[in-house]
């Protein structure tokens, strides 16, 4: 959608920003945002040997604010309807520059910086809720897609689809493989205690997990379990298959 008032999105003021409705404010930000994702990625690209750098470290930092500031802003006029109380701001520099105007309630002592001893004190559902908080902060200050954002996302995620499982107030760095093998899985040392259809799955994973000989070992185990006519033992590795073996 062009600007209504004429020109490029580019040449828009604050006091015209302020007399239009929110879908031509919603446009303009839309606009600036892939204006500046173009000014980012054409500061970035590798610098070829004799030119001069396209841009200071420095720049690109503050281009990369502008990006993420218009983008933020279009996201507040898309989901006016479920966070009616979000304002909106024509530029960087009024955003920071805004009146804030104290709550009815200090903020700050009613959700106050968590330390170490307050997170190791919180009840399950406050870890939950101090993951979201700590996600939607970074989000915003380094995108969706950096890492210091997306692991509060990933603790958040977790606690909520495994109950038993709490990360401590650092984090938890274990990849997505590792998780599963510590918290959904048993540990593979209570592997006699597992029922067939445990054993079954273990290897399997194992199977599709490792290669050469070791994956061979885990077909040849899933076809003991599997196959009534295999009146053979299982074990939970090449190397407990061998110790057994040599006894």
């Amino acid at each position: 959608m062009p600007n209504p008032f004429g020109d490029n999105w580019q040449t828009l003021v604050s006091s015209e920003y302020y007399k239009m409705d929110e879908e031509n404010k919603r446009h303009y930000h839309a606009a600036m945002a892939t204006f500046y994702r173009k000014q980012v990625k054409q500061a970035v690209n590798p610098r070829k040997a004799g030119q001069a750098p396209p841009a200071t470290d420095d720049q690109i930092r503050g281009l990369r604010e502008l990006l993420r500031f218009h983008g933020r802003q279009a996201r507040r006029l898309r989901e006016r309807e479920i966070r009616p109380n979000k304002k909106d701001y024509y530029s960087l520099e009024e955003e920071e520059d805004r009146v804030l105007i104290k709550p009815t309630y200090d903020a700050v002592e009613r959700i106050p910086h968590t330390t170490k001893e307050m997170y190791d004190k919180y009840t399950r559902e406050q870890k939950i809720k101090y993951w979201g908080r700590l996600t939607n902060q970074l989000r915003a200050e380094y995108g969706r897609k950096h890492p210091k954002a997306m692991l509060p996302h990933r603790m958040r995620h977790r606690m909520e689809a495994y109950p038993n499982y709490t990360p401590p107030f650092e984090g938890d760095e274990s990849n997505q493989t590792e998780f599963k093998d510590a918290y959904k899985h048993r540990d593979v040392s209570e592997y006699y205690d597992f029922t067939d259809e445990e054993k079954r799955k273990y290897h399997h994973r194992m199977r599709d997990r490792d290669s050469g000989k070791s994956r061979n070992f885990h077909h040849k185990m899933v076809k003991r379990i599997t196959e009534s006519n295999i009146n053979l033992p299982t074990y939970p590795t090449p190397e407990a298959e061998r110790e057994a073996e040599e006894e």
